[in-house]
């Protein structure tokens, strides 16, 4: 097993996800994940990783730079001129701040859409024989083909320094010859070995990580014979993630005994995040999240956890930012505390001028968190979306809009009423204390954003309790 000395996570990786995830301005009417590759999305994601330098990750991972849904047949046209000029800065920006720039990949689906509409005998069959809509057949050996092909022409021309490896989040194939002979994730460990072993056998060099989303119906933990297919695909990678969006693969009462079964590294995304969405205002919430999620990637590195792929979001909302400015800092040092180091970050990012405005910083951060996920059940959880309490929330669960969708995040399972109503008190009482920091900070009006965003929040709860008929 690959282990850091010390109290460091290995491969601490700030995950952009899509690269308009970090976008600092909204996408209102695109389709999920957005596809526009312009300079605002260059310049957002430069912009976080400045952040992400002086937070202490060392990898970025970013998909979308060369497609979504859809590669061309002839795969090099999806790069041109100006997409070029866009990729590069991007992987040289990483490079200047001592960050890994990671190739987001999908190994079979995410991808393959053209390329399975163009060859109708690559497509894969879903798991009651139907054609897949997103996957390919590895039973066809031209499917493999293309997937080199896409890796030969990136990792042939731009200078990653790792690619993540995504079989299944779309789905894979169920045929005979697939998943109909391996199980899920016999057929998935199997899949990602090939295309771990083509990379390596190309470029050693390079750091190969493969996650398992997908790979087991949601809550439900890896059998003894599936534990022993990752083992096994565990000596082809550096890291195995398994990241926990509504529960973790691995049980987390067993990490501990299965963990040094592994050739690689174990990750997760740490035990809660949220995942932006570009439909929204950048600044139309607060939701800071830093003692839960630092708590969580503390007790994780007990367990031998040594790979966080951590969620990024839009720096130019300031629970964001301070997410990633904190989340990074305990990746790097987990014996750290974790209000001590969202002291500094506060320190850092809004020089207060007194003890008191700082102070009230800490308070308003550490309030906005309590007063919201305090009021989490997991009991609701599980009545409402047959899991507990997530990995992974969102302010709107419906993603493929062409729209701003509503604020489902204020409403159950999330909040009840009374939930709802004790939420609104806590942003009430931020309110009243955020015009005691005037001419207290050397902000950059950081704390003029965080005063819109709970304006707003405050004012989807009292819609949310008007329409349901609550008493605001």
């Amino acid at each position: 097993m690959t282990t850091s000395a010390g109290n460091s996570y290995d491969y601490r990786i700030a995950f952009g996800v899509w690269i308009n995830d970090m976008r600092t301005t909204p996408l209102p009417l695109d389709h999920w994940p957005a596809p526009q590759f312009d300079d605002e999305t260059v310049d957002s994601i430069i912009r976080t990783m400045d952040v992400q330098q002086a937070a202490g990750f060392n990898m970025f991972d970013v998909w979308g730079l060369f497609a979504t849904y859809g590669w061309p047949l002839d795969i090099v046209s999806a790069i041109d001129d100006d997409r070029r000029r866009r990729v590069n800065t991007i992987i040289n920006a990483a490079k200047a701040r001592g960050i890994k720039p990671v190739l987001g990949l999908g190994t079979y689906s995410w991808g393959y859409d053209k390329i399975i509409e163009a060859n109708p005998e690559l497509r894969g069959k879903d798991q009651t024989g139907a054609p897949h809509p997103h996957a390919m057949c590895d039973a066809n050996p031209a499917a493999f083909e293309y997937v080199k092909r896409i890796i030969d022409v990136v990792l042939g021309e731009f200078d990653f320094e790792g690619v993540h490896l995504e079989s299944c989040d779309l789905g894979c194939c169920h045929c005979p010859e697939c998943a109909g002979k391996d199980g899920m994730v016999g057929y998935n460990a199997r899949i990602n070995q090939k295309t771990a072993d083509y990379i390596k056998s190309q470029w050693p060099e390079k750091i190969v990580y493969v996650i398992t989303i997908s790979w087991i119906p949601p809550m439900k933990h890896f059998s003894p014979e599936e534990l022993d297919q990752v083992v096994e695909l565990s000596r082809h990678v550096d890291c195995i993630f398994d990241q926990g969006h509504r529960g973790f693969h691995v049980a987390p009462d067993q990490r501990r005994e299965f963990i040094p079964r592994l050739h690689s590294a174990y990750g997760t995304s740490g035990e809660l995040w949220l995942y932006p969405d570009a439909h929204w205002d950048r600044g139309s919430y607060f939701l800071p999240y830093i003692s839960r999620a630092g708590e969580g990637l503390k007790r994780q590195h007990e367990d031998g956890v040594r790979g966080c792929m951590f969620y990024q979001g839009p720096v130019a909302n300031p629970g964001a930012e301070a997410m990633i400015a904190v989340g990074g800092r305990i990746l790097a040092d987990t014996s750290r505390s974790v209000e001590d180091v969202l002291s500094e970050v506060l320190e850092l990012y809004y020089k207060p001028k007194t003890t008191e405005a700082h102070k009230l910083l800490l308070s308003i951060f550490q309030r906005a968190e309590e007063t919201y996920f305090s009021h989490w059940s997991a009991e609701r959880f599980a009545q409402m979306w047959g899991a507990p309490v997530p990995g992974e929330f969102m302010l709107d669960q419906h993603l493929f809009t062409t729209f701003p969708g509503p604020a489902t995040y204020l409403k159950e399972p999330s909040l009840d009423a009374e939930g709802r109503k004790a939420y609104k008190a806590g942003l009430i009482s931020i309110l009243g204390d955020l015009p005691k920091l005037a001419g207290q900070c050397d902000d950059g009006g950081r704390v003029e954003r965080i005063q819109r965003g709970v304006i707003v929040t405050s004012n989807l709860v009292s819609t949310v309790q008007f329409c349901m008929g609550e008493p605001l």
